[in-house]
């Protein structure tokens, strides 16, 4: 079972994983605990979404930057989808990295 979530962005694909560290990395930029940032996600959510996206692509693309994160956000904006879609695959990220049951994240 693969513990990295595929994202596919202008037919590059990137695997994200959500790790302790990856978390407390996002965590400790964020300011916040990861699920009150999610909570709260309307607040901030270019910031929250490209944060997280840079803390779990650390795992396994190091040295990968939060410009790198900014500028894949907008790639998939770009590319013809939605923040809400991008939303869909931070929650299926969180699903394969074990926060969730799958078909729990909604």
């Amino acid at each position: 079972m693969n513990k990295f979530y595929t994202m596919t962005v202008n037919g590059e694909e990137y695997k994200l994983r959500l790790t302790a560290g990856a978390i407390m990395q996002i965590e400790k930029k964020l300011g916040k605990p990861l699920f009150k940032a999610l909570e709260t996600i309307q607040d901030n959510m270019v910031e929250t979404i490209t944060t997280i996206l840079w803390g779990a692509m650390q795992p396994l693309n190091a040295g990968f930057t939060q410009e790198k994160a900014m500028a894949l956000f907008d790639a998939y904006v770009d590319d013809g989808h939605s923040v809400e879609e991008l939303m869909q695959e931070i929650n299926s990220l969180f699903e394969t990295s074990g926060f969730f049951r799958k078909g729990q994240a909604q």
